[in-house]
């Protein structure tokens, strides 16, 4: 499999993470199942049937941001291209909580409507990826220009959470921001769909997989990510992606 990661304009990058393409050889077998891991990006994918021109595109998907392992039974793809944002954007671009989203699966027309048709027709008509990347840059940077829904206080705990790999706790959280944590978890929960306990988590999640290239072990990877030990790893690992790191990195081989 090919894995590119592109980076997203000054306009958007506060609230695209990334643009990426995947893509597997045609030599390999068709993917036919669509795996979901935790995450706390929201994702717009757009497969296709190969990376060719004119290629067929077989589905779109909008995965919101979810602590729920998932599998979708699809088409046979063998090439995708994907938009992750960050949860706070669809409450900034579309006007609505982030919460609505909370590990739900669904195709673009049915959250965009006629907008989300028009651009479909717009991608499969792209003779690049380049062109495909953007047509969608576009499209969201025109969102941009309607009204926002934004809180800069839960944007500065989201950040503070990222800074330190989600090892924090709710009570210190509150008390730095001076905010009761009910009503942290309450604002909180509009902009990510979930409490700060259950965020963190799953940005500890995260970095586990963008780190797991740079370490030695598993072992080493666990006491790297602040996990009380190598079988309270696997356990929150398997609960977040449903496989153990094993057979999940092996996974990702085939």
């Amino acid at each position: 499999m090919k894995y590119e990661i592109i980076q997203p304009c000054d306009q958007l990058k506060d609230l695209i993470s990334h643009f990426w393409i995947g893509t597997w050889e045609n030599s390999q077998k068709a993917n036919s199942i669509h795996y979901i891991i935790a995450s706390s990006l929201t994702e717009i994918t757009f497969a296709f049937k190969d990376d060719k021109k004119n290629s067929e595109l077989l589905f779109t998907s909008i995965q919101g941001q979810t602590d729920q392992p998932n599998q979708h039974a699809v088409e046979n793809y063998n090439h995708l291209v994907g938009v992750a944002f960050y949860s706070h954007a669809f409450p900034y671009m579309f006007n609505i909580p982030a919460s609505e989203l909370n590990n739900e699966y669904l195709s673009l027309d049915t959250f965009l409507g006629y907008n989300g048709r028009i651009l479909e027709e717009k991608i499969v008509s792209a003779v690049s990826t380049e062109q495909r990347i953007r047509i969608l840059s576009e499209f969201f940077i025109s969102l941009l220009q309607k009204q926002k829904f934004e809180d800069e206080l839960v944007m500065n705990v989201i950040g503070s959470l990222k800074k330190s790999n989600g090892d924090v706790k709710m009570i210190d959280i509150a008390s730095e921001f001076k905010i009761s944590q009910k009503q942290l978890t309450r604002r909180f929960k509009t902009f990510t769909g979930f409490n700060p306990k259950v965020y963190s988590r799953i940005i500890r999640f995260e970095s586990v997989v963008k780190n797991y290239p740079r370490v030695q072990n598993f072992t080493e990877l666990s006491y790297l990510n602040n996990y009380y030990d190598q079988a309270h790893f696997i356990h929150e690992f398997k609960t977040l992606s449903g496989f153990t790191p094993k057979d999940f990195w092996k996974l990702s081989e085939e």
